[in-house]
C-alpha cells in the first residue's frame, strides 16, 4: 500500500533547497582539492606533525561538516514520497543495528536491541531506518563512555512503537519543548534537523513522536507509527 504524496514545497522551501542544492558543487571541489594539496604538500613537508596539517585538517573538517548540513538540509526539504508497505521489522531494526554497533563501540557505548513488538508493519523500510539511526546517533552523542543506548519495539497489528533510550545527559524541559523545532541544537556541532526530520518522518506514516527526558537521567524518544486505514 502507497501512502499519500506529501504536500508541495512552498516557493521558500524550493529555493532553499536550490541554494543548498547548488552549494554542494563548489563544496565537493573544495573536498578534493584540499585533498590533493595534502598530498603535494606531503612530498615536500613530510613531517604530518607540521602546523599547516593541523590547519589543512581543521578546514577539512568543517568542509565536511558543512557538507554534512546541506545534505540532511535537502532531506529536510525534499520529502521523499512514501512507499509504505508491510515488511518484516526485526532483519530491518537487526540490520540497521549491525550496521551502527562498531561506531557505539568506538565510543564506548553499548547498544542493546530488544525486539519485541510485532514481527510485521506498514512502513517504509528505509525512512524507518532513517528515523531509528537518526536517534541512535543522538543517543550516542548524548551518551558518555561506559553508558547504554537502547531500541525498543512493542505494539500489535494496529501500530508498531519504537522507543530509542539513552542514559546520557538528557534535556531540561525548555530544551524537549524546542527539540523538534528545526535549526534548534544544543551542540556546537548539530545542525539541529535531526529529530525535526525524524518527526516529519512519522507524521508522514500518520504517527506521533514522545520525547521524555531528565537532566542527567537520559532520554527515551518513542515513536508510534500506525497501520494505514483498511489494512
Amino acid at each position: 500500500m502507497e501512502a499519500e504524496p506529501p504536500q508541495e514545497p512552498g516557493l521558500i522551501e524550493t529555493l532553499a533547497a536550490g541554494v543548498a542544492h547548488e552549494g554542494r558543487n563548489p563544496l565537493n571541489s573544495l573536498q578534493i582539492n584540499v585533498g590533493i594539496l595534502e598530498q603535494e604538500l606531503l612530498e615536500l613537508l613530510p613531517d604530518r606533525d607540521a602546523h599547516v596539517f593541523a590547519v589543512l585538517r581543521k578546514i577539512a573538517g568543517e568542509i565536511k561538516r558543512l557538507d554534512d548540513f546541506v545534505s540532511e538540509f535537502l532531506r529536510f526539504t525534499r520529502p521523499p514520497r512514501l512507499n509504505v508497505e508491510r515488511l518484516p521489522v526485526r532483519p530491518l531494526l537487526t540490520d540497521l543495528a549491525a550496521f551502527i554497533t562498531p561506531e557505539c563501540s568506538k565510543k564506548g557505548v553499548a547498544l542493546d536491541v530488544d525486539l519485541r513488538g510485532p514481527d510485521t508493519a506498514w512502513v517504509d523500510g528505509f525512512q524507518l531506518k532513517q528515523a531509528i539511526l537518526n536517534l541512535i546517533l543522538n543517543a550516542l552523542q548524548a551518551t558518555p563512555t561506559g553508558g547504554h543506548v537502547v531500541v525498543r519495539t512493542s505494539g500489535d497489528k494496529r501500530r508498531l512503537v519504537v522507543a530509542v533510550s539513552d542514559d546520557g545527559e538528557g534535556m531540561s524541559a525548555e530544551t524537549r519543548e524546542r527539540a523538534c523545532t528545526p535549526f534548534f541544537t544544543t551542540r556546537e556541532e548539530g545542525t539541529g534537523l535531526g529529530l525535526p526530520l525524524v518527526r516529519r518522518i512519522v507524521e508522514q506514516h500518520g504517527g506521533s513522536v514522545e520525547i521524555s527526558s531528565t537532566p542527567g537521567k537520559g532520554t527515551t524518544v518513542t515513536l508510534v507509527f500506525p497501520a494505514p486505514r483498511g489494512s
